[in-house]
């Protein structure tokens, strides 16, 4: 018998299992399909949830450079969404020593100080001087490149790196500076000059940063960039380090513009955020002789502040108290008329700078106002370095092209030879200071241009030969040498300096003296010397009480010299004035100001003559009528104050384009937080 059943069709049995292969297919496509259906939803949810973090592209290299490093998506599951973090600086001025920022003092909030070192690149996330020319090298091999700033950008990378390159370049230019000056003998008999001097202090003026973590959730929707923070003040502090100087402060429509060493500085209103600046590069970039003091208390310049000898050690400055002798204000008419006052001036001279409308006269060679800056500012220079630019604190400017210090010194000299003390009187010296910081200021000139000390020769100068070099070797406290020059007379005598006057301008040398000149440390020495020589003397923390000779002597001056300059208003007799109650007796015929405006190569001669033949006996006449100190007391503190303001203002140099406008001493210590884009 068959097994085969009777009612089985073989035929039919294959077919089923077709069926089932390709229902296996179908099913296995389908579960590909709604795979790749998931993937594809689930990558939609999560572009939905990274593009939610907004802000995460505007945070990258291309813009905001290593910072790009601390930014992060954090996701909330509150809202269900990323949210972007990132880190930027907040930028302050301070002492190097600070350990508190406006973020506190803890681990997480640490201080950069931004002091061209290593370690400050790499807390402060910029470039490298190595990296940086990479950089550079990179981006002008790049096909089509168009040479124009980088606008993607954020502007505060530029103002880090700025503030490092300017420590950079500085330091290395101050180094070569001195190094001019190595070799030689570097310790004479006789002379206390260090070499090379001791940095008193150091520096005390510096940029810092901490770094402060932002959510791009809380930036206004008009803000595309990452922006760094600081305050109205600290900026006004930081523009004056870089050398920018203002032409446009109107805090009114909030439009700010500033200038200068190769930078643009701009400011305005951003709707949603505040303040905000931009700093941009519009040429090259010079420091070393344009680098600022790095001073603390040249903060309160920018403001038109300036600290006086008056100031005592315990004493702070504020913008919010009544400022007295020890701080001066000067950065507009109506503060000088405020300073005239504090100093003790009549109503008649101060309403000079109060009252617009009279059109008084302010200056003779220079401003009046620089006469009170020499004669009672600090000194801000430092010892030990050779960095001499001051932020201008007045609203007049210094103009040194139109008359030469060191020419009013010489005509000084001349002048100061020719008083002659009372009877058994014992005069405040100032010849040996005087005689030191000419020779040094010889010596310099002298010296071949950008040669280096070893290989000048020991030659005194040219107008120190002959009959005064065979009477100097007679001096056996005199030996022959190189730089520096001691702090003692010893190349020239005093004969020779009185019989030549200023032997800095008249001498054998004929080598103009640059305005922005790189002083020889024998210079500096010699100028702090004689600085800290007059402040001895006049000892002005004694002299604080309104009725001391000292600022009898001081307020005489002023008076006597707008006076001078303003005949008309003052309603003197310009061809004689005679003081019988003193021993001097103001010559008649003694030149006037119209005689200094019309003098071309004596007006240094004829303002020293102005001086002593005018202002002088006046200023004596008053101090022995309001004063019970003596003649002679009241003519050494004039002679010093004389002769401090004059080696003050040689010590120090101001832009000349820079002035104080827009009353920015409204903002002193303002801590008025604004932004740099």
């Amino acid at each position: 018998m068959s097994d085969v059943p009777p009612n089985s069709d073989p035929v039919a049995n294959g077919g089923g299992g077709k069926d089932d292969q390709t229902e296996l297919f179908i099913a296995v496509a389908a579960l590909v399909l709604s795979v790749l259906a998931f993937v594809v939803s689930i990558l939609q949810a999560l572009q939905q949830y990274y593009s939610s973090a907004r802000g995460y592209s505007s945070c990258g290299p291309t813009v905001i450079g290593k910072w790009a490093a601390f930014r992060h998506r954090r996701f909330l599951w509150s809202e269900f969404r990323f949210e972007v973090e990132f880190l930027t600086p907040v930028i302050f001025i301070a002492r190097p020593s600070n350990t508190r920022g406006p973020m506190g003092s803890t681990a997480q909030s640490k201080i950069t100080v931004l002091d061209g070192s290593e370690e400050s690149y790499k807390g402060a996330c910029v470039l490298g001087e190595e990296e940086k020319k990479k950089e550079d090298s990179r981006k002008m091999a790049e096909p089509g490149r168009v040479h124009t700033a980088d606008n993607e950008a954020a502007t505060w990378l530029d103002l880090l790196m700025a503030v490092q390159t300017m420590e950079v370049d500085s330091r290395r230019w101050q180094e070569k500076v001195l190094s001019r000056y190595e070799g030689g003998d570097h310790e004479t008999e006789g002379s206390s000059v260090e070499w090379p001097p001791k940095v008193a202090g150091g520096h005390s003026l510096t940029v810092c940063i901490q770094r402060k973590k932002k959510s791009w959730d809380t930036l206004p929707e008009n803000v595309t960039k990452p922006y760094a923070t600081t305050t109205i003040a600290h900026m006004v502090e930081l523009s004056a380090m870089l050398g920018i100087y203002w032409i446009v402060w109107n805090r009114e429509d909030d439009r700010y513009l500033g200038q200068g060493n190769g930078f643009i500085l701009s400011g305005s209103n951003v709707e949603g955020l505040g303040l905000t600046f931009a700093i941009q590069k519009k040429g090259p970039t010079i420091w070393g002789a344009h680098r600022l003091v790095p001073h603390y208390l040249v903060k309160e310049l920018c403001f038109g502040f300036c600290p006086t000898t008056f100031r005592l050690p315990e004493e702070k400055s504020s913008a919010e108290e009544s400022r007295g002798i020890g701080s001066l204000q000067f950065s507009s008419m109506e503060e000088i008329g405020e300073t005239l006052v504090v100093l003790g001036l009549n109503a008649r001279n101060v309403n000079y700078f109060r009252d617009t409308e009279t059109k008084a006269r302010y200056d003779h060679l220079f401003p009046i106002t620089f006469e009170i800056l020499g004669m009672l500012g600090v000194v801000f220079q430092i010892k030990g370095t050779v960095f001499r630019t001051l932020p201008n604190p007045t609203v007049f400017r210094w103009d040194p092209k139109s008359f030469d210090l060191l020419a009013l010194l010489g005509e000084f000299r001349k002048a100061l030879a020719g008083i002659k003390p009372a009877a058994g009187a014992q005069p405040f010296n100032i010849s040996s200071h005087l005689d030191a910081v000419l020779v040094a200021f010889e010596e310099w000139k002298a010296m071949p241009e950008d040669s280096a000390p070893e290989k000048a020769t020991s030659t005194p100068p040219a107008a120190a030969t002959g009959a005064d070099i065979e009477a100097q070797k007679g001096n056996s406290t005199v030996t022959q040498r190189r730089w520096p020059l001691p702090k003692t007379f010893s190349v020239m005598t005093a004969a020779t300096l009185k019989t030549q006057g200023t032997t800095a301008t008249q001498g054998g040398v004929d080598k103009p003296v640059p305005p922005r000149a790189t002083y020889t440390p024998a210079i500096f020495s010699a100028l702090h010397a004689a600085i800290e020589a007059c402040d001895a003397h006049l000892n002005p923390l004694a002299n604080r009480e309104a009725n001391s000779l000292l600022r009898v002597v001081l307020r005489a001056h002023i008076q006597a010299v707008l006076s001078m300059v303003n005949p008309t208003a003052a309603g003197i007799n310009v061809t004689s004035s005679v003081t019988p109650a003193t021993t001097e007796v103001a010559v008649d015929g003694a030149p006037t100001i119209e005689d200094l405006d019309a003098a071309s190569d004596k007006k240094h001669e004829l303002l020293m003559a102005m001086y002593f033949k005018r202002v002088r006996p006046e200023v004596l006449s008053k101090a022995h009528a309001k004063s019970t100190g003596s003649t002679q007391a009241a003519g050494d503190i004039w002679d010093a104050l004389i002769f401090r303001m004059l080696c003050w203002l040689v010590l120090h140099h101001f832009h000349e384009k820079d002035v104080q406008i827009g009353h920015k001493s409204d903002v002193f210590e303002s801590r008025m937080p604004v932004y740099v884009t």
